[in-house]
């Protein structure tokens, strides 16, 4: 009998197995992540740069669907991954339940790839989690595989979605096998799985719970879990697209889960002058401070992986590679793909340390805090972070944006701080002094290991509640000339521009728009 169409018929455990490649988004959410977050400054009209980056640098509804990395771009490919990942949980069922070993770690992998793209859909296009908004959009959560013609949906509450997906996650990860993979690290294996589950529960403000499956993807021995970064170091510099690559390389044990993707990132965050009027921050806030006191772990030169620096004050770490896949190689025609860390022992480390930090669990936070801060400096440079260094540290900063001379104008920009600490304003309580300045620490140590990643975006404005500027900067790559926007929580309001708006099509179908 033959079928009606081409759809694969899934009626074997190796069918259900390969199924599951499709259950991983192929359009990335980093970029939009990136140009959305204060880790781009604007350095003017004249540098290159395309639609999709100035639309979603100004928050403003995009537009542009030029690119694999636009937000209708990310959300297809999001409920395409929750597609597969349900037809395969719906073929285990048909083939009789997860009754062999095989069909068990399947299940747990289609579970957890669920649990993912939803969590992408949800800290993407919809409000932060806050309890202090329980009625805030989420996204429809996909259970089953689709099989009407039309079908209609509704938004449910944020807090729903963190509901199932921990659902998913808690039945998920027991019956992952590692064993069932080729290549387990472009599969969620069992330490990418406790990895995710722990950023989820740091995300739902269950700090227990983050803490218990960071601790699960770390091991017994979590110094060995993190990035050999003396090898990385042995490369060189230039060209960085081959220490990119080399990071994001399957052999090192810090990478959990590695994805790849339809992406011009690499053409923007290696050395190759593409595209860079929004372009990485000043020195002043990250790993290039000349000065001391603007960081908590002292001295730029110390840190084992340097920054290329390419031009004046463009400051690019090794992240993302520039890859390319020729279509046609007669007409030089392909695509630009880029790989990326979607899970790693550093991000578990770093999200054990916040979840104790904001347990009050001081000691235990600054053993992660250091663990990771002496992988990343070198031996003559590291010093130990304690309680007393961090809180001098943080103290004897300004926040950033605000005036240094409060007898000055308003107007005057160079009285401005432009640091790394930044005002808090969450939707849970942070204690001012010790654990505000812990605070700050971690979201400067994970500012760093999350660098193009996009990461960043939803700490600050989103988990963190913190102030975004939109600033123009002069010529000389240093002087800031305008503040041309802001984005704040300040005042009660919520910016509503701290999520992206739903694609066009959606809302035409009858989906509810997010507020604007």
């Amino acid at each position: 009998k033959k079928r009606p169409d081409s759809r694969a018929e899934l009626d074997t455990e190796e069918k259900v197995v390969k199924m599951l490649v499709s259950a991983y988004p192929d359009n990335t959410y980093n970029m939009c992540a990136e140009f959305s977050s204060d880790n781009v400054d604007d350095y003017g009209s004249i540098k290159s740069y395309n639609q999709l980056q100035e639309e979603l640098y100004n928050w403003q509804e995009v537009s542009s669907v030029e690119t694999n990395e636009n937000p209708n771009a990310v959300w297809g490919d999001a409920y395409t991954a929750i597609a597969a990942a349900n037809q395969a949980l719906a073929a285990i069922e048909e083939l009789g339940g997860a009754k062999t070993a095989k069909l068990q770690a399947a299940k747990g992998e289609a579970l957890i790839c669920r649990a993912y793209a939803h969590w992408v859909l949800v800290n993407m296009f919809c409000m932060h989690y806050n309890t202090n908004h329980p009625d805030d959009l989420g996204v429809p959560y996909m259970e089953h595989a689709e099989t009407e013609l039309n079908p209609k949906y509704s938004r449910g509450p944020v807090a729903g979605v963190y509901e199932k997906m921990i659902e998913d996650i808690e039945t998920g990860i027991p019956l992952i096998d590692d064993a069932i993979y080729s290549a387990p690290k472009y599969h969620f294996n069992y330490k990418a799985a406790c990895c995710f589950a722990s950023r989820v529960f740091l995300f739902h403000e269950d700090w227990d719970n983050a803490i218990k499956y960071a601790s699960m993807a770390l091991g017994s021995d979590p110094k060995s879990q993190l990035r050999d970064l003396d090898y990385l170091a042995a490369f060189p510099r230039n060209p960085l697209n081959d220490i990119s690559k080399a990071y994001n390389s399957t052999s090192l044990k810090a990478n959990y889960l590695i994805s790849t993707g339809l992406s011009n990132a690499g053409a923007i965050f290696c050395n190759y002058g593409s595209q860079h009027r929004y372009t990485p921050i000043p020195a002043c806030e990250t790993i290039e401070t000349s000065a001391t006191t603007m960081s908590p772990l002292g001295s730029k030169y110390g840190w084992k992986l340097r920054t290329w620096v390419y031009g004046s004050g463009r400051y690019l770490l090794p992240r993302v590679p520039y890859l390319f896949e020729y279509s046609d190689p007669v007409q030089a025609i392909g695509f630009t793909h880029s790989l990326f860390v979607v899970a790693s022992g550093d991000e578990a480390l770093l999200n054990r340390a916040e979840a104790y930090i904001m347990k009050k669990d001081y000691p235990a936070a600054l053993a992660d805090m250091n663990m990771w801060a002496q992988n990343q400096l070198t031996a003559s440079y590291y010093k130990g972070l304690t309680e007393e260094s961090i809180n001098k540290w943080a103290e004897a900063l300004g926040y950033d944006m605000t005036p240094k001379d409060p007898e000055k104008p308003e107007d005057d920009l160079k009285n401005m701080y432009r640091t790394a600490k930044k005002k808090l304003n969450p939707g849970f309580v942070i204690d001012p002094g010790t654990q505000e300045n812990m605070i700050h620490a971690i979201l400067f140590m994970r500012r760093i290991e999350f660098m193009h990643l996009g990461m960043r975006w939803f700490d600050t404005p989103r988990r963190h509640g913190i102030t975004l500027y939109r600033r123009l900067i002069d010529q000389d790559e240093d002087t800031l000339v305008k503040v041309t926007d802001t984005m704040t929580d300040e005042g009660g309001n919520r910016d509503p521009r701290r999520c992206l708006q739903l694609p066009p099509d959606v809302i035409a179908a009858g989906l509810t728009a997010n507020p604007r």
